[in-house]
């Protein structure tokens, strides 16, 4: 009898996703940036308006639990997150203590979201290396209410 040929199984880092996300704050308000990346490098960007008051952790970790529901709604199994908060990183990997109530809470959602993926990395990186989420960000914290309602983009 032939032996039938299995086909391969596709490695882990093959199906990862990365996610970019920041959080940041205005004098009009606060916002997260978040980049999807799949396996094929077609990104995913998003922008979230924080409709409430808010320190920048809890803008970061905001940015951080939105990406990991957005990442866990399209079916991602593996996922690394580059995060440009010491804090966030530092909590989630254990190093640092989710010392106040809030942070505590922020994490505790983290922890419970991550373990839904097969494998979910958190990894901190420089802000010079988030700028696109960064922009993201800032531009979901800023204030478009003085703009008419017509707005037009114009292709060169």
């Amino acid at each position: 009898m032939p032996v039938r040929k299995q086909p391969p199984v596709p490695s882990e880092e093959s199906q990862k996703w990365t996610l970019f996300i920041d959080g940041a704050s205005s004098g009009e308000g606060s916002g997260a940036g978040l980049r999807l990346v799949n396996p094929d490098s077609q990104e995913f960007t998003y922008t979230i308006k924080l409709n409430f008051k808010s320190t920048n952790n809890e803008e970061e970790y905001e940015a951080f639990l939105a990406g990991l529901r957005i990442a866990k709604k399209l079916g991602v199994k593996y996922l690394e997150a580059r995060v440009d908060s010491m804090l966030v990183a530092g909590q989630v990997s254990g190093t640092y203590e989710a010392k106040c109530e809030v942070m505590a809470s922020y994490l505790s959602q983290a922890k419970d979201l991550i373990q839904q993926f097969t494998s979910c990395k958190v990894v901190h990186i420089k802000r010079s290396e988030n700028q696109p989420a960064d922009a993201l960000s800032k531009l979901a914290s800023t204030s478009f209410e003085h703009l008419g309602r017509d707005v037009r983009i114009v292709k060169p």
